[in-house]
């Protein structure tokens, strides 16, 4: 009986364990921005919480996506003629085997650029298709996701508004 009630207990706290910190974490415009799981290209992870106070810019892309590697040329060009404005990560998410320093350095990406490695990143930010963009508060709130280009508007706002 004794044995019965141990294994009750300890599936009761493994449940409620999980409940409380094993909590799905998807990006909602308007909520907190779910931590991304990615690592920079020498192999050290990248935390979210560490750009806090800043606004940031999550670009997801791909390697075979044209369209991505012409907004991250943009957004390196906005960054340079306006420092200290936004702070942008793209996000690579074509996985572990692909070459993505090869990559950055081919098409001369002048951004800071990480892997999501094992798409927990990705399945978190609920991506359909690349690119993806997200821009989070300096409190962590996701304020905008764009699907695809993000608006020449809202580029401009961002980046030479307030």
């Amino acid at each position: 009986m004794k044995f019965n009630n141990l294994i009750k207990w300890l599936l009761i706290s493994a449940v409620g364990f999980c409940l409380i910190s094993c909590k799905e974490e998807t990006a909602t415009v308007g909520g907190q921005a779910p931590e991304i799981a990615v690592f920079d290209l020498q192999g050290q992870p990248v935390n979210l919480q560490d750009y806090q106070g800043k606004t940031t810019l999550l670009n997801f892309w791909s390697e075979t996506c044209g369209i991505c590697i012409a907004e991250l040329k943009e957004l390196a060009q906005l960054e340079q003629e306006n420092p200290n404005k936004i702070h942008i990560l793209a996000i690579n998410i074509d996985g572990a085997n692909a070459d993505t320093q090869k990559t950055v350095e081919k098409r001369q990406i002048h951004l800071p650029v990480v892997k999501d490695q094992m798409k927990i990143s990705a399945e978190r930010y609920q991506l359909i298709g690349t690119p993806t963009s997200f821009i989070i508060d300096p409190q962590g709130k996701i304020l905008y996701k764009f699907e695809g280009l993000i608006p020449q508007d809202i580029l401009t706002n961002l980046f030479k508004g307030n």
